[in-house]
């Protein structure tokens, strides 16, 4: 769509319309992130993503609560309802069956990725650790530095893998053990409640120092536990 002909039809739209379009131009970096690299294969220009969605929803926008008091998390959660819904992923993404179960993925990892925070570019993370960029690209490569690609965005780091202004011990041993696992399964891991490790998430104690725990949980990941 043109921007020209989008304008317009905001223009048209209702003052509760337009207090949801400001919601959605408003969206987090996980949100819009999300919604590119899930509806991509329909929408190929990154920059196209969110005018359509602001064009969908002033088509759709009677079926959610417009009202003031809406909080952009609500809104964004009936967004992705709505992106789910099967009439608008038929109106959205007509010749991609999977794009729901697509959208719901990439938005759970995206949720990893952000849960502690905005994460950290490749120069972010330089300045942080006073080394270059190039240092930064080497470290992660070779299993230091634990970084997710966002495709033309380049690569972020999550903030829970530094602390005071250095890497967070015993994350180097343990990228050692999943070194067969893709970045964005190794986020997982270091996310999601072990039962090795009594319920608690392998980073929780890690943070608090229990790095041969951890170290071992990460070794039998993906590894039947004994009855």
């Amino acid at each position: 769509m043109k921007t020209s002909t989008l304008l317009k039809k905001v223009e048209r739209a209702t003052d509760e319309k337009q207090k949801l379009i400001a919601q959605i131009l408003a969206a987090p970096p996980n949100l819009q992130e999300s919604l590119s690299e899930a509806l991509s294969p329909e929408k190929k220009a990154v920059g196209q993503i969110l005018p359509a969605i602001i064009d969908m929803f002033l088509e759709v926008s009677g079926k959610i609560s417009t009202s003031s008091d809406v909080s952009p998390e609500k809104a964004f959660d009936s967004l992705m309802e709505l992106l789910t819904s099967k009439e608008l992923l038929e109106k959205f993404a007509p010749n991609d069956p999977l794009a729901a179960a697509r959208l719901r993925g990439v938005q759970r990892k995206r949720d990893l990725l952000y849960q502690d925070g905005s994460p950290l570019t490749s120069e972010g993370v330089a300045s942080l650790l006073q080394i270059t960029r190039q240092g930064v690209d080497k470290r992660r490569k070779h299993g230091q530095l634990l970084g997710l690609s966002l495709g033309r965005r380049g690569y972020r780091y999550p903030v829970w893998q530094f602390q005071d202004g250095k890497v967070l011990p015993g994350l180097k041993q343990v990228l050692a053990e999943l070194s067969e696992y893709d970045p964005w399964t190794q986020l997982m891991f270091f996310k999601t409640g072990d039962i090795r490790l009594g319920g608690a998430t392998p980073l929780e104690k890690l943070q608090a120092g229990d790095i041969e725990m951890v170290v071992w949980a990460a070794s039998c990941y993906g590894k039947p536990i004994a009855a």
